[in-house]
This record gives structure tokens, sequence and C-alpha cells, in this order.
């Protein structure tokens, strides 16, 4: 399995892995986050900065880490972790849809933030390679 994933992770099925991760990892940190929204789960107000924060770091991660990767890759992965999300909890409770949507803005904010400050961090560490190697 190992010897599969490394190969994958190398080989042309990267991206579809990449995606992969992010979407699990913003289906956890947005339904924790539409849970205190909703009320199912308590919080402090302080929460939403906390929790976006969180949702952005894999953003400047993959901006940092990859060359190839950027926020046209991320955009859809965001978008339908988060329409997962709130299909989930429409099961549970009425949800209007306009008001998730203005929700879900800070989320697209801190993660365009975040994908700039990794790509951002890659040009420098790029630039403070290529003066190494010269």
């Amino acid at each position: 399995m190992r010897e599969y994933i490394c190969e994958a992770w190398h080989g042309s099925e990267r991206k579809a892995l990449q995606s992969l991760g992010l979407f699990c990892f913003l289906v956890v940190t947005y339904a924790i986050y539409l849970g205190m929204h909703l009320g199912v789960l308590r919080a402090g107000p302080d929460q939403l900065a906390k929790i976006c924060f969180i949702s952005a770091f894999p953003f400047a991660f993959l901006a940092y880490s990859d060359n190839a990767w950027s926020s046209n890759d991320a955009a859809p992965v965001s978008l339908a972790a988060w329409i997962a999300v709130c299909f989930a909890f429409s099961f549970k409770c009425t949800i209007c849809v306009i008001g998730l949507a203005v929700t879900f803005f800070p989320f697209i904010l801190s993660a365009l933030f975040a994908h700039g400050f990794g790509a951002i961090c890659r040009f420098f560490r790029d630039r403070m390679r290529s003066h190494v190697a010269d």
C-alpha cells in the first residue's frame, strides 16, 4: 500500500490525492464550524478566526510545496466540501441556502490569503535557492 501511495504521489495521480486529502480535511473543519453556527456545537465568538486559520493551513501548505498547485485546483474542492457539509446538515435542520453562502465567505477569504502566502513563501524559497546555487 505504501509503495502504491508513493508511486501515485510522484506520478500523475498526485493532484487527485492532494484534492482528496484537502476535501477530507475541509469536510471535518467545515462541519465543526457549521455545527457551531447552527447551534449543534457550543463555541465562543472568537472561534471563527481559529477555524478559518485551521482551514486555510492546507491551502498555504499546498501552494508552498507544489509548484503545479493553483487556486483553480483548490476552489472546486473547497466548494464541494462546503456543499457536502451543508447537505449533511440539511437532514438535521432547515438551512437557508443564502445564509450558508454568506457564512462561507470568511473561508473563501482565508483560503485565498493562505494560498497567496504559500505562493509568496515558495517564490522566496526558490529565489534563495537559485542565489545559493549561483
